[in-house]
């Protein structure tokens, strides 16, 4: 079996629980806390990316200089550990340890990532980056309806415990990877260092961008929807998943695609910004289905760019850093995103977050038709030795 495959099934195993359990939050915090437990759901919903978002970077270092299967099975282990400790949690301190463990230990997805990197390179390396997003989406969709089904004959917390035997699995699958070469190097020869090292921020901004448009929307979702319509949790669950089933449908054909990184990035942050400020103006149900359907491609889009875009900066020697700090600055976003979409609904709309979604998409746009012109069409060479 190619270790692409194996490597999304383990990531699969491990992003099930981390992605599909945050839904019933505030089911675990109502059997731990006496009285109103209102307050404490947007705090203990981002203790997880906070800390991943922190410690990030320091595990992209651990992944460069120990080893990018050390760095997985550690992201793997600690998930496991975290989960347990959430499983077995008689009170709201232990819970909130327990997810502090899963964010510092986890970064699943950055570990998975720097391992492929570690495999393969350039178009193939971006098309495995497009399906580690897949295994993402898809835990995404199917997590919340299985945990579901679950919740109802079971307490989420003791649902915790029995779910911690996903990562462990992972574990140890992943201990049959093939271990990669930490004595390779990498030499790259850039026509200008200065250019380089302002792509590359150029685009952890875009990284940030997305991820700040994706995010902010999410949270007050569903009392959105409720102001267009009388209509049941269950449809709306549809709408709020409809982007992910557009990218789980098209993304084994976006690799199809001849345009080029920057064009496709342009082109998805421009349909987003469009789906989002449709979803802004909307006064009832009528348009919803198509704006989602425009979310969904406009996301396709921009991981498709924004991997093509990242693949072409990445340095093999650094390819755990580079990942850690990507998945660094899409974390930060997604905290920023939390806490301005719990201020702006409170104080304007429901609409609102989709408004700043898609001013995000246009600095984004911004970005990439000026500052970027040049840079991201730079030929560099990259010799592995």
């Amino acid at each position: 079996m190619r270790i692409v495959y194996i490597v999304l099934f383990c990531h699969f195993l491990t992003a099930f629980t981390a992605l599909g359990m945050p839904l019933f939050m505030p089911r675990m915090l109502d059997s731990l806390v006496e009285g109103e437990s209102q307050y404490l759901i947007g705090v203990m919903f981002i203790v997880p990316p906070l800390c991943a978002a922190l410690t990030a970077p320091w595990w992209g270092r651990f992944a460069d200089k120990y080893g990018k299967k050390k760095s997985l099975l550690r992201a793997q282990g600690g998930l496991t550990i975290g989960f347990l400790l959430s499983g077995f949690a008689d009170n709201l301190w232990l819970f909130c340890f327990g997810l502090i463990v899963q964010g510092i230990s986890g970064g699943t997805l950055a570990a998975s990532n720097a391992y492929l990197s570690s495999q393969y390179k350039g178009l193939a390396l971006a098309k495995s980056l497009n399906l580690t997003q897949f295994s993402a989406r898809l835990a995404l969709v199917t997590g919340p309806i299985l945990l579901g089904l679950f919740t109802q004959i079971a307490e989420p917390l003791n649902i915790y415990r029995y779910l911690s035997l996903l990562p462990l699995s992972a574990l140890l699958v992943s201990l049959f990877l093939q271990r990669d070469d930490l004595k390779s190097r990498t030499i790259v020869h850039l026509n200008n260092q200065k250019n380089q090292k302002n792509t590359v921020t150029q685009l952890l901004f875009l990284q940030f961008l997305f991820c700040f448009s994706m995010v902010v929307t999410f949270p007050y979702f569903l009392p959105y929807v409720q102001t267009l319509g009388k209509i049941s949790d269950s449809i709306i669950g549809f709408y709020y998943s409809l982007p992910h089933l557009v990218y789980l449908l098209f993304v084994f054909f976006i690799g199809k695609l001849t345009l080029s990184a920057q064009k496709q990035s342009l082109f998805g942050f421009s349909l987003l910004g469009i789906a989002c400020m449709g979803q802004f103006s909307l006064q009832n149900m009528d348009s919803l289905i198509y704006y989602r359907l425009l979310f969904g491609l406009g996301m396709l889009l921009c991981y498709s760019g924004l991997h093509l875009l990242l693949t072409q900066q990445l340095q093999q020697h650094q390819a755990g850093l580079f990942f850690g700090r990507f998945d660094a600055w899409g974390k930060w976003a997604g905290v920023l995103a939390g806490l301005m979409a719990s201020f702006i609904a409170h104080y304007f709309s429901l609409h609102w977050p989709f408004l700043m979604s898609s001013f995000a998409c246009l600095i984004a746009i911004v970005i990439l038709v000026t500052d970027t012109k040049q840079s991201f069409t730079q030929n560099y060479s990259i010799i592995d030795t």
